[in-house]
């Protein structure tokens, strides 16, 4: 017979569990919680984003943990963080004390037959607010008793330690934890607002690209297949906007600011937008779904993954640029 933590309960255990490892060890798990994100973002302003703090907060948190391990942790410098070898030690063991508190936590989780409690998915800022949001009150209904968090899109390493139980991933995880489910392919083609349309002119072929102005992925995601597909189309066009937020290159287009490659699935439900030159179709890209093995089985999480694979094979259906 299985059993369930509600999930306040769960964060307590897992808040517990660190919190018995750090005393242990004579160190404060706080400290230690800020110390771990400084070291994965690099940076201090970054860290207090993570954790909802402040930046001054995340320094004094580091400095009086380094005081209280008598040890330099970091370097600083003006572009950021970077850790030093004692600093790297400490990284990996805060590491394994955070994945085996999540390893205690999923065990609690197994094998439960209930449809209830919180459920929290990862996914990328545009799928998750433009296709899986509008959707999630049919899922509610369903099951009156399910609390959806719906996070930023995480890594594999956030998987593991438990900061999402799904997630929503444009590739396969290589970790032999999580399992992974194919979703879908997305199509990608080219759109543009349709006031931009009625002061520029709708282009009619690939060479009438070159004299219209574009909207591009930013420094991080330029290497992308369909930005890269973009850029060599446009041609000589003029890129007047760049940024590697999704939703952020939408409200581009929606200002009129051009044309973008933009995947079908977001762009169903933009109404001002109009896809150009409907017979060229960009790359695409598989959608997995991905959830740890501990969790395949939970119940709320078995059905909420149904959901999600079921909302996405409808979409695709309607859309005849995604195949």
């Amino acid at each position: 017979m299985g059993f369930m933590l509600s999930y306040s309960s769960l964060y307590r255990l897992r808040q517990n569990l660190y919190r018995a490892y750090a005393q242990m060890n004579n160190v404060d798990w706080d400290n230690i919680r800020y110390f771990l994100a400084a070291a994965r973002t690099r940076s201090l302003s970054a860290a207090s984003r993570a954790l909802d703090s402040n930046q001054p907060t995340v320094g004094r948190r580091i400095d009086a943990l380094e005081a209280q391990l008598g040890l330099r942790l970091f370097q600083r410098h003006s572009t950021g963080l970077t850790l030093t070898e004692d600093g790297q030690r400490l990284l990996a063991a805060a590491e394994l004390m955070e994945a085996g508190a999540a390893d205690v936590v999923r065990a609690s989780q197994r094998d439960t037959n209930s449809i209830a409690g919180t459920v929290r998915i990862a996914a990328p800022e545009g799928l998750g607010v433009s296709v899986l949001t509008p959707s999630l009150p049919e899922l509610c209904k369903r099951y009156p008793l399910l609390d959806v968090v719906l996070e930023p899109a995480v890594t594999s390493s956030d998987l593991k330690r438990g900061q999402a139980d799904i997630a929503l991933r444009l590739f396969k995880p290589a970790d032999a934890d999580l399992i992974s489910r194919r979703l879908c392919e997305m199509g990608f083609g080219l759109y543009a607002s349709a006031d931009y349309l009625a002061r520029q002119g709708t282009p009619e072929s690939v060479d009438a690209l070159q004299q219209h102005a574009f909207i591009a992925y930013g420094d991080e995601l330029k290497e992308q297949e369909e930005n890269a597909w973009l850029e060599a189309i446009m041609g000589r066009g003029r890129c007047l906007f760049r940024s590697d937020n999704t939703l952020a290159r939408l409200s581009a287009i929606t200002a009129g600011m051009g044309i973008a490659v933009m995947p079908h699935l977001l762009m169903a439900a933009q109404s001002g937008c109009v896809r150009i030159l409907p017979q060229i179709e960009g790359p695409s890209r598989t959608i997995w779904l991905v959830v740890h093995g501990d969790l395949r089985h939970v119940a709320r999480i078995r059905v909420v993954m149904g959901f999600v694979s079921e909302l996405f094979q409808e979409s695709v259906l309607q859309e005849t640029g995604s195949r």
